[in-house]
Formats: structure tokens, sequence, C-alpha cells
């Protein structure tokens, strides 16, 4: 129960964080300092930034297998994105979805990796 916390805490974070920044970047775009392709790269750029940074983070504050908790917490991030995207935007599942996912998931277990080994020793 410990750990489902531990990963809801940080699955709270990267959506506020999420949140945050696509509000700001959607409010460039309002004002148009983008253009469209432009700004749809900066939201996939920006998404991959914040999971790669929440999972270096919890990387650095796990003990052991910094993979399995990048997976973990990779995978938590496909099953929210897949339920809001089937729920309420009524989208099929497409190769294009299953690839974006498989990089959500590689940024996630390479953030959480690379964390673990830049953790302190003490």
């Amino acid at each position: 129960m410990k750990n489902i916390k531990i990963y809801l805490k940080y699955l709270g974070f990267s959506l506020i964080f999420l949140l945050i920044g696509l509000l700001f970047i959607s409010t460039l775009y309002y004002f148009n300092f983008f253009s469209t392709n432009t700004i749809s790269y900066i939201r996939i750029i920006y998404l991959l930034i914040i999971i790669f940074i929440m999972s270096y983070i919890l990387g650095k504050n796990t003990n052991k297998n910094g993979y399995l908790a990048g997976m973990k917490f990779g995978f938590l991030h496909i099953i929210l994105f897949l339920v809001l995207g089937l729920l309420l935007f009524k989208k099929d599942l497409q190769l294009r979805i299953i690839l974006y996912d498989f990089i959500i998931l590689f940024t996630s277990i390479l953030g959480s990796m690379i964390g673990i080994n830049k953790q302190k020793k003490n």
C-alpha cells in the first residue's frame, strides 16, 4: 500500500505540472506565437520531459530495480491516458497511439534507471 501511494504521489505531481505547462503552451498558441505543427511537437516533447523528470526523481528515491519502478510509473501514465482517451474522447486504439505509449514507457524506464544510478551512496 505504501508503494502505491508513492507512485500516485508522483503521478499527481506529473499531472499537475502537465496541466500547468499545457495551459501555458495553449496560451502561447492562442496568441499566435507558434504554428499548429510546432505546438503539437512542443506538447509531446513537454509531456516526455515531465515524465522523464518525475521518473528520474522516483528512481533517486528507489532502493533497487529502477527499471521496474520506471515501468510501473510509465504503465500508470499509459493506463490513465488510455482510459481518458477511450472514455472522454471516444478515440479508437491506433498504431500511432500504441507507438506513443511505448515512447512514454521507454522514457519513464530510462529516467528511473538514470535516477537510481545518480542517487547518493551512504
